[in-house]
């Protein structure tokens, strides 16, 4: 975990001006993540693959009964990989293989409006130029659900 954010801290860095200078809620994307993103778990239930498209995860989180969809970065390798997962409670109960998972659990009325509007699978992964508002002002009330254990920017930790 602690490689993760220190590798995701590192590519934030850059941008950090714009919070500092200009009020801006998030850097980067990155910087969103280690701001509102929660740790997830996989365990020996977990359906591990070793890729995971943004659209089958945001599916298989509205299979499943109470799962979330969720979209991050994950460490694997030795680096930070944009990512996707269904997440219910703290754990992962699918996705891709790896060694930590730091993610934005997201509501699905959230998502397929971003997803509409900007003509892709990933929501905050797509690091599409219409996502700088988000970055700008914050993520809207409600697009972000409980899920995950507190990361490392949490209020409160």
């Amino acid at each position: 975990m602690e490689e993760l954010t220190a590798a995701l801290a590192e590519l934030e860095a850059p941008f950090r001006t714009l919070v500092d200078d200009s009020e801006w809620a998030h850097a980067s994307v990155e910087g969103l993540v280690l701001d509102v993103g929660t740790w997830w778990f996989a365990d020996a239930d977990t359906r591990l693959a070793p890729q995971v498209a943004f659209s089958v995860a945001f599916s298989e989180a509205g299979r499943l009964q109470g799962a979330v969809y969720v979209e991050g970065y994950l460490w694997a390798d030795g680096q930070p990989v944009a990512a996707a997962w269904c997440g219910l409670g703290d754990r992962v109960v699918y996705g891709p293989r790896a060694e930590a998972y730091l993610g934005v659990p997201l509501s699905p009325h959230f998502c397929r409006r971003v997803q509409q509007r900007n003509g892709t699978a990933a929501v905050l992964m797509s690091k599409h130029p219409k996502l700088l508002p988000l970055l700008r002002d914050g993520l809207p009330r409600g697009a972000v659900l409980a899920g995950g254990t507190p990361g490392p920017r949490s209020v409160g930790t």
